[in-house]
This record gives C-alpha cells, structure tokens and sequence, in this order.
C-alpha cells in the first residue's frame, strides 16, 4: 500500500472513531430527549447541530481522495483538523436552520417552522420554542446534512444574502 493511501486509512480510522464517539453520546441523548419531552436535548437546534457534524463527517471522507499529500499529512497529524470540518459542518447547518426560521429562506423544497401556539417567547430562547410539520423535520434534516456535508454549497448561499445586502445598501467606504 502506498503512503497516499496508508494516510488516508490513519484518517478515515480517526474520523470512525470521532463519529462513533459523537454517536455514542447522540443516542443516548435522543433516547433521553424522547423520554423527557420539552428538554433542552430534544431541542432543533441541538438536532441541526448533530445532524451537521454528521455531514461534515461524511464530506470530509469523501475528500480524502482528492487532498494533496500535505493536506492528507495535516490531518493525520492532528485532532484539531480532523474536528475542524464536522464542527464547520455543524456551525454551517445551525445557520441552515436560522435562515429556514426568520424566512429568508423559504420555498416548498424547505421546512416552515412556527412558533409554539400559546407560548410568548422572546429572545435566543424563540429558537428553541418552534414546530413544524413531520416533513417540514425531514427537509430539515436533509438540508442540514447537505451543509455539513457541502461547507461550499452553505458558504455560497451566505453569499447570496451579502451580495443581496451590498447591492441594497451600496458598498461599504
């Protein structure tokens, strides 16, 4: 086996094991989350975050291929780079969910979220106090394993709202 692909295996065996770690505190957490409604742990939020992480996971394996020697010897080297792009992933997929939320982004392709009837809620805390649809739960998760997955594709549709917002306001002096 040549070093190329000897890296690859020391990274892909350190991605499994950071994955298997993160499952096994993901399961047990969800187990609790379904067994004590309205907790924090059953939070959408948290499941974006998981969910991003998972992609970010999954992304990360999928370039392994096409890095170049440095890059590969880089995160082999170290924990942090090989956390790094899950932890962008989950970053990435959390902004995902705020945009579905506030409306910006909006269209039958993406989850429409309300806030709970009853409920007056106000602040950071309103994240936490929305519903939508069992669908609306599942576009929820496809998109935000996409970010996780595609940090590029979050990245450019970011991008679209700042050039929208520089093109409203005109460009910063």
């Amino acid at each position: 086996m040549n070093e190329k692909l000897k890296t690859i295996q020391v990274i892909s065996n350190r991605l499994l094991g950071a994955l298997v770690a993160l499952m096994c505190i993901g399961i047990p957490g969800a187990i609790y989350a379904y067994l004590n409604p309205g907790s924090l742990l059953g939070s959408t939020p948290l499941m974006t975050l998981l969910v991003g992480f998972i992609g970010g996971f999954v992304g990360l394996q999928r370039r392994l291929k096409q890095m170049s020697h440095d890059d590969l010897a880089l995160l082999a080297d170290s924990w942090v780079y090989i956390s790094l792009s899950p932890l962008v992933g989950g970053i990435l997929a959390l902004l995902t969910y705020i945009l579905f939320i506030s409306g910006l982004l909006a269209g039958d392709l993406f989850p429409r979220f309300v806030p709970d009837s009853g409920k007056s809620v106000e602040g950071l805390t309103a994240l936490f106090a929305i519903h939508g649809e069992a669908a609306d739960y599942a576009k929820l998760i496809f998109w935000c394993f996409l970010a996780g997955f595609s940090e590029k594709f979050a990245v450019n549709i970011i991008s679209q709202f700042e050039s929208r917002a520089t093109n409203e306001t005109g460009p910063t002096p």
